[in-house]
């Protein structure tokens, strides 16, 4: 009976850390919401951030050649809790891209209202963390989203067919979102216009392009991984800022109509399109608004959370 006892005990834990995982590849696999919030409000913010942070400098020191450094960085990792974390969040990504590819072929406006209030509501949080606000932040932060804004009306279509190349620059980029407040992953994906080529390759288990992906993020966090801790550690106010003006600028894609942000749909024609924005008609201005105020109160009631999970409890005594 201790012995059944002890093995559950042990266990629990590891299955524990594969749950967090899951709730964290569900937030992935949404733009707008941030894997790191989640992890927040699960308490495992601060052990996931040391662990990731001892990978980038074990995968640093090998890209350096310094192979003794390696070993001994590594043996600083926690596998016992990384790997069920990361197992989590796999299964839940590749569980979860089939049914999001078809919602954005078959419901692009809706889609669009969706991830529109996911990405308002995280530029609301990213606004409340800056200490003060001051003109040099002021003009980061608009500079930031005229810029991007004109940027995204050159993208004129969402990837068809990309290269493995462009799989190796979207894991290049998107892994930003691992050390980045606030940021999601998948958010960086979309505005990138390769989010869904990564979904239905996860889906159709295209391992020549998942690895392209996956090589990029492993190169991107060894290359940015100091970069922008140095970054966040300096000029906080200023990174946050530049990423409050990069969601205000990315509503060029992220606005519903006329045809949401799409995919490119099964008969090869481009549906999604920066450089055409319009007001909505009656025909298709509820859903995506009803989904958009929702998506909105659930980021901000996930942020409420997470911030009374971190408060320092009073003692007693």
């Amino acid at each position: 009976m201790n012995n059944i006892v002890l093995i559950f005990f042990r266990l629990k834990k590891p299955t524990n850390n594969l749950l967090r995982g899951i709730a964290m590849g569900i937030a992935d696999v949404v733009p707008g919401v941030s894997g790191g919030t989640i992890a927040l409000v699960l308490g495992i913010y601060e052990q996931l951030l040391e662990n990731i942070s001892n990978c980038a400098l074990s995968v640093g020191k090998i890209l350096k050649g310094d192979f003794s450094g390696f070993i001994q960085q590594l043996k600083k990792v926690n596998f016992f809790f990384l790997i069920p974390v990361i197992a989590g969040m796999f299964v839940t990504i590749v569980s979860v891209s089939g049914p999001m590819v078809n919602l954005l072929e078959e419901h692009p406006e809706p889609m669009s209202g969706l991830f529109f209030g996911l990405v308002t509501a995280s530029a609301i949080i990213a606004f409340s963390l800056i200490n003060y606000w001051n003109l040099q932040k002021i003009i980061f932060s608009l500079s930031t989203a005229i810029l991007f804004f004109a940027l995204l009306g050159f993208r004129s279509s969402a990837f068809e067919n990309p290269s493995s190349w462009v799989f190796f620059l979207s894991g290049f980029i998107a892994i930003c979102a691992w050390i980045l407040p606030g940021v999601s992953g998948a958010f960086l994906l979309l505005i990138m216009g390769n989010y869904a080529s990564v979904l239905t390759a996860i889906d159709n288990q295209d391992f020549e392009k998942l690895s392209m992906l996956s090589l990029g993020a492993v190169i991107g966090l060894a290359v940015f991984s100091t970069l922008l801790k140095f970054l966040l550690d300096k000029h906080k106010d200023i990174v946050l800022s530049c990423l409050i003006g990069l969601m205000l600028g990315s509503s060029r894609v992220l606005w519903p109509w006329p045809n949401g942000v799409g995919v490119i749909n099964e008969d090869g024609n481009e549906i999604l399109s920066g450089t055409n924005i319009d007001w909505p008609n009656s025909n298709n201005f509820l859903t995506p608004l009803l989904l958009g105020f929702l998506a909105f109160g659930i980021v901000l009631i996930i942020d409420s959370v997470s911030k009374r999970s971190t408060k320092p409890k009073i003692s007693n005594s």
